[in-house]
């Protein structure tokens, strides 16, 4: 590695290892180098993946949050053993460590050996840049391996809730073990000639049907959510083989579309578009139920449904009755609920108070809170 042309912070530990730190905005490319480098060392989940940090720096700077990129990579004698990703977005006059105004995933780390360093740095990064909080949360894939939320170890306040996760390796019959509700709506479109589902992936990657889920995408949400960049960067995704989206055809119109991302036994369900003119047709259940049964035959053990999935109100997690119905529904697909280990580290007094006083107003205020008197 030619160090001459990377600015580099030298640190010595007692068994004078070379602890080196890289920045991503010093050379981007030799960062997402050495950040696949580690993902694949540890069989990182596709929430990991360049192309999806990349796609959440674009909807930040979309949405004119995004201030500056403090993600590094962490290097012992030149071996990469962790990464951070750790955009800064500026609300208001405050710069806090979040994306998208939500939590970032937290470092990637090869050894649990270099936590405490890995965090220290964080810390030093957060008073450098004079950061109002950092938000973390820990990937509910990892649940094999993470069994706490170690963010508490570094004074991170505890904002958990709960993901679903579907095993696609526990039941031979994945039909069987939807719920009742749902098997049914399922084999309604199976069997129905009108309707047919179709899947592209790295073996047929049809721009076209993809600009089509793009649009699809506009019009079920009454408006243009984030730039054609992120849907570009979904397609190359697509055809580096860690993706696939599924369609649903009805006589001949294709009317609604389910995007999944995978990378080795882990997949996540991303994305999801319908057309409003057909929302009398049970859609998803079947793209879902079919992308189960894709993800399997590839290897995927663990399915992640994405948010909303957390069945109650929480600190900083406010869902309405919409975003329950939809926790509900896709709690049918045969899964169970899992640890979303996430956690607040707030610098600023000022700012701690005035989340606190936002979650007492919205949980006072949501008629979803369990108070009868």
């Amino acid at each position: 590695m030619i160090l001459i042309f990377i600015k580099f912070i030298i640190l010595k530990n007692k068994a004078d290892m070379s602890q080196q730190i890289l920045f991503k905005e010093q050379n981007e490319k030799l960062f997402f180098e050495k950040w696949q480098n580690i993902v694949e060392k540890i069989n990182a989940s596709p929430r990991y993946l360049p192309a999806s940090l990349k796609n959440y720096l674009l909807i930040s700077k979309n949405k004119s949050l995004f201030h500056s990129d403090k993600s590094f990579i962490y290097l012992i004698n030149n071996e990469p053993v962790a990464g951070v990703f750790l955009p800064i977005e500026k609300k208001e006059d405050n710069f806090i460590a979040t994306i998208i105004d939500d939590y970032i995933d937290a470092p990637l780390l090869v050894t649990r050996s270099i936590e405490k360093n890995v965090f220290a740095l964080i810390d030093n990064i957060a008073k450098e840049n004079k950061l109002a909080k950092i938000m973390f949360l820990i990937d509910p894939l990892e649940k094999d391996t993470v069994t706490y939320n170690y963010l508490q170890k570094y004074n991170y306040l505890d904002t958990s809730i709960l993901s679903y996760v579907i095993d696609l390796e526990k039941y031979g019959d994945l039909l069987n073990n939807c719920r009742k509700g749902h098997r049914c709506d399922i084999k309604h479109i199976l069997s129905n000639k009108d309707f047919k589902v179709f899947f592209i992936d790295k073996d047929n990657p049809v721009y076209e049907i993809h600009e089509e889920y793009r649009m699809l995408h506009h019009k079920c949400s009454g408006r243009v959510t984030r730039p054609k960049e992120t849907f570009d960067l979904q397609f190359e995704n697509l055809k580096q083989g860690h993706a696939v989206l599924f369609g649903l055809k009805y006589k001949g119109k294709n009317i609604a579309y389910s995007y999944f991302e995978y990378h080795t036994d882990k997949a996540a369900y991303t994305s999801a578009a319908d057309d409003p003119d057909y929302n009398e047709f049970p859609l998803y259940h079947t793209l879902i139920f079919s992308a189960m049964e894709y993800l399997k035959k590839r290897g995927v053990r663990l399915l992640d449904v994405e948010p909303p999935c957390s069945p109650s109100l929480q600190v900083d997690y406010y869902p309405d009755q919409k975003q329950l119905n939809i926790a509900s529904f896709k709690a049918g697909f045969g899964g169970y609920f899992v640890h979303n280990f996430r956690g607040i580290k707030y610098f600023s007094k000022k700012i701690f108070k005035e989340d606190m006083k936002n979650f007492v107003s919205n949980y006072l205020s949501s008629p979803l809170a369990p108070f009868y008197y």
